[in-house]
Formats: structure tokens, C-alpha cells, sequence
């Protein structure tokens, strides 16, 4: 499934084979962790889906201040990054490339790319925002 070829490294303060940080050339047509990747023409409608129901229902999702505007667009950023990726490849993939290799435990995280980083730090932070404002909101309740 994957194709990888000798990796360029970037930025190397570890001395052997393993690199902190290496930009290497991955394919993937699954999702994260090569997960479903036996369905990639389900993954891109899903996408599809996505974007779509974003952009209708946008004027729903309280994005009146400027973080909720960064998080909305980091997730619709990086679910349009990959879906270009899908449709224009043959087969439809996605192109990973950053490879992290974590020396204190001894892991070498999945490679991913740019638009995985922008889905997932917007998710992380809209829970981080969202628990934030629900310990706001039980606070002032508690307050009144």
C-alpha cells in the first residue's frame, strides 16, 4: 500500500539511521493510519459530504470570534488539502510526507502531511474550546 522512497532529511539531531524529522515521499488512501484504506472512492465522497455540510451550515457553527474562525478554516483547510490530493491522483491519495520519530519512546510516528496536522490541531482545539466554555458557562450558573 505504501511507496516509500530514501528520505530527505530535513532536520537531524540524532546521530544513526533514525532522524527526528525527516521529509519523506509516503502514498495513502486511507485515512489516518491507513485506516479504511480499502475504501478511497468512500473516503473522498465523504469528504465531498464534508466540505458541503460545512459550508451550509457554516452560519450555524458561532464563528463570530477569530479562533473559532481559525479552527473552522483549519479543518476545512486541510479536509480540501487532502481531497484535492484524492481527486487528482490516480489512485486516490494522499501524498504524506513529514515523518516524526519520537527517540524518548522510541516510536516513529505515522508519516503524515500539512492538511493531517490542520484537521487535527482544529479538532483538538474546538474540544479544548469547547470544554473551556462549558466550565464558563457551570461557573456562572453557579454564580447566579
Amino acid at each position: 500500500m505504501e511507496l516509500r522512497r530514501d528520505p530527505i532529511r530535513f532536520f537531524d539531531i540524532l546521530d544513526g539511521p533514525k532522524a527526528l524529522l525527516e521529509i519523506t515521499y509516503v502514498t495513502n488512501p486511507g485515512a489516518a493510519w491507513s485506516m479504511f484504506s480499502d475504501y478511497p472512492e468512500a473516503l473522498t465522497a465523504l469528504a465531498c459530504i464534508a466540505l458541503v455540510a460545512m459550508f451550509l451550515f457554516r452560519r450555524y457553527l458561532e464563528l463570530e470570534k477569530l479562533h473559532q474562525q481559525f479552527i473552522f478554516g483549519a479543518i476545512a483547510g486541510g479536509t480540501a488539502g487532502n481531497l484535492v490530493d484524492r481527486i487528482f491522483r490516480e489512485p486516490a491519495e494522499v501524498v504524506d510526507f513529514v515523518d516524526v520519530y519520537l527517540p524518548v519512546i522510541n516510536y516513529d510516528y505515522p508519516v503524515f502531511n500539512v492538511a493531517d496536522s490542520a484537521i487535527f490541531l482544529g479538532a483538538i482545539s474546538c474540544i479544548v474550546l469547547a470544554i473551556k466554555d462549558a466550565r464558563h458557562s457551570k461557573a456562572k450558573e453557579s454564580v447566579a
